[in-house]
């Protein structure tokens, strides 16, 4: 690699089109993936992307599992065009990642580096971005990338920009550079890459290229320590499970660095969770990886006067990958030190290094063996994208993957754990008891498999007492449920979990009491809303009308737009002797027409409101509103004689005293059928001309 020496291929479309083209068929597979694991929290049951202000509320920490609002704000949008269909998501990463080979091969060529399109050529087929395409969550690796690279392709336009385009070019890149950020904080190689692109092109370190570069510094450290206190206070990377000391940390970091070099020089396998390193500072043989850093920056450091490369290709690794070291604590430390998205942003020098290597071994030869050469890597690694994507299909085949890769993996075991229990309840819902209990029994294997590797993981007690109570021994079910809460006393789910328990036993006091407690320590969450449906379910089992509203109320506040909620909390007012306040409850539910849980529920609730309303005068708008109910139940309903009535009545309360006259004879066909639901029909219709005499208004 030569500052001097000319690109290995021009800047032309056709080179694009074809790295495009390289990344699109290494991982096409991707298409065809769908949810896993976290997806669910990031996309597919993230309330955010409900709301409908969801695209601002991305944008306030604690609104979403973590504090990447670019990213969140570009699922909101996703979700309102298409749902929750996988393939939408999956492409948009593919195209990404692409985007971000092309972008790679721009900024290389504007660094005067050898053989960039092989470089690019290599990131855009290697097997070790798939995770980062193929998994949704990890649209903010490929997305920050996207900005991360385009801002650094800015910049080197900024440093030879002419005098009327500088400040423009500058913002342009510093803007992107904040994208990237608020995208995925590993970004924030870009400002120390920035220094060492300055010291390759030998610039000199003026105070305007100082000042154009502080910007991107603070910005950067200042994400970074947002990022890291996010992580502590919120994703909850805290407890001694990340603490850590400096030595280990140190341990840690080279063990890390090597470990992505060997993966990506030897991509024979890829491991979703690989295994966790044993720390221990004690070892000697663990120290060697680090000791090796040291001495490969020691040496790259006297080769400086002569070759530079060595140094700032050193440099830019350790820039590159800085955020995955160890030296910050994240949630997923917990299961494995390294995982193949921590290294996405690290990918082109690790690219750079093996096309360096083989280069230089085939430094004998002409170009077109050397061609061929690099074309033959890439055609080995575009089918082993192809292998690694498969275990993507879904969240079974992946974590059945990962645990026969990695049987210590205690999150595989744990994972498909509460697999088979999902499995278990649809057996259940559909009255396919044998089929349950064989899931049951699946997931207690591997609950007790997760917790022979893990014993003071509380999700996994948990899912061991739930396939307990599937099976029915809820005595034992009882004592892992007590053992989760041991170790997470704070986890409302956990409390949740106890209450049923115990409800199943016949403690309905005590089911009561766990609820309460629920309901304290998860204020203001779904999981508050979940105990207290259950306090309303035992309110009512005791007739205890009175508190069920209570609870109910609670509900509606916690969850405006529960639909089904606020039609309850109507019934129940009306119950009470409040028809005035349940009607207009009941006309809100039905406000929220497409946020009722189904078309049965829509249709109670409808009904429900319209025998409240048609025997009183109801003013223009709520007549509008009635008449449109009617509608609702004649899509549903069009020749049922309940529909008609209720059209009749409303045009009745319109002042169509037409309508009187049929309702009437519709009491009298009722009648002369002589059945008992029909007399009950009619004696409905009686009564309601009963309310509503000749003339009344």
């Amino acid at each position: 690699m030569s500052s001097a020496s000319p690109i290995s291929h021009p800047r032309t479309f056709q080179t694009a089109a074809i790295l495009a083209l390289i990344a699109l068929i290494a991982h096409a597979a991707c298409l065809w993936a769908g949810w896993i694991w976290d997806d669910d929290s990031y996309v597919t049951a993230n309330p955010v992307l409900l709301s409908p202000s969801g695209f601002v509320d991305v944008f306030t920490p604690g609104n979403t599992p973590q504090y990447y609002p670019l990213v969140f704000a570009g699922f909101w949008i996703e979700h309102a065009l298409v749902g929750v269909d996988p393939l939408a998501y999956h492409a948009v990463n593919l195209l990404m990642h692409a985007a971000n080979a092309v972008l790679l091969f721009v900024v290389l060529t504007r660094l005067n580096i050898r053989n960039a399109f092989w470089i690019a050529a290599i990131f855009a087929a290697h097997p070790m971005a798939v995770e980062s395409v193929a998994w949704v969550t990890e649209r903010k690796n490929v997305q920050s990338m996207l900005f991360a690279l385009a801002s650094f392709a800015m910049y080197l336009r900024f440093i030879d920009a002419p005098k009327g385009r500088v400040l423009g070019t500058w913002l342009a890149s510093f803007l992107l550079f904040a994208c990237a950020l608020l995208s995925k904080t590993t970004a924030i190689f870009v400002p120390p890459c920035i220094v060492l692109a300055l010291l390759w092109l030998q610039k000199p370190i003026n105070t305007r290229l100082v000042l154009s570069v502080l910007p991107y510094f603070a910005i950067g450290l200042a994400s970074g320590l947002f990022t890291a206190h996010v992580e502590r206070t919120i994703v909850g990377a805290t407890g001694s499970e990340f603490g850590f000391t400096l030595l280990e940390r140190l341990q840690l970091a080279g063990r890390t660095a090597a470990f992505y070099i060997s993966r990506f020089t030897l991509p024979t396998e890829q491991i979703f969770i690989y295994p966790r390193f044993t720390i221990d500072v004690r070892s000697i043989v663990d120290w060697l990886p680090f000791l090796g850093g040291v001495a490969v920056l020691v040496w790259a450091k006297k080769k400086k006067k002569k070759r530079r490369a060595p140094l700032l290709i050193t440099l830019w690794y350790g820039a590159a990958l800085f955020p995955a070291l160890g030296f910050f604590d994240v949630w997923p430390f917990r299961y494995s030190f390294v995982a193949d998205h921590f290294a996405y942003a690290a990918m082109p020098v690790l690219a750079l290094l093996v096309v360096t290597v083989l280069t230089s071994d085939l430094r004998g030869f002409e170009n077109q063996p050397r061609a061929i050469a690099l074309t033959a890597l890439v055609a080995v690694l575009i089918p082993l994208s192809w292998r690694a994507t498969a275990k993507y299909e879904n969240e079974s085949t992946l974590w059945l993957d990962t645990a026969q890769r990695n049987p210590e993996a205690w999150i595989a075991h744990n994972n498909l754990a509460s697999i088979e229990l999902r499995r278990a309840g649809e057996a259940i819902a559909r009255s396919d008891t044998d089929a349950a209990r064989v899931h049951a029994t699946n997931a207690l294997e591997r609950a007790r498999r997760a917790g022979e590797l893990k014993p003071d993981e509380a999700s996994n007690a948990e899912n061991r007492s739930e396939a307990l109570r599937l099976l029915g021994d809820l005595e034992q079910a009882l004592v892992d449920i007590d053992r989760a809460i041991a170790l997470q006393p704070k986890y409302g789910e956990f409390r949740w979990s106890r209450a049923r328990i115990l409800e199943m036993l016949g403690r309905i006091d005590d089911a009561r009491s766990e609820l309460e407690t629920c309901v304290n320590i998860t204020a203001g969450t779904r999981d508050e809303a979940q105990a207290r449906r259950d306090l309303m379910r035992l309110a009512l089992a005791r007739g205890d009308n009175s508190d069920a509203l209570l609870q109910c109320r609670a509900i509606v506040a916690l969850e405006p737009r529960n639909a089904d909620m606020i039609a309850n909390l109507g019934s129940l007012l009306v119950a009470a002797g409040d028809q005035e306040q349940g009607r207009r409850e009941l006309l809100r539910a039905l406000q929220l027409r497409s946020m009722f849980s189904s078309d049965q529920t829509l249709l109670r609730a409808a009904i429900a409101y319209l025998r409240l309303a048609i025997p009183i005068k109801l003013d223009a708008r709520e007549l509008a509103e009635a008449a449109a109910t009617v509608e609702t139940l004649r899509t549903f309903a069009p020749n049922d004689p309940g529909t008609r009535f209720f059209d009749l009545a409303v045009q009745l309360n319109a002042g169509d005293e037409s309508a009187r006259a049929k309702i009437e004879a519709m009491e009298r066909e009722a009648r002369a059928v002589g059945e008992t639901a029909a007399t009950a029909f009619a004696d409905e219709l009686a009564a309601f001309l009963a309310k509503r005499p000749a003339g009344a208004q």
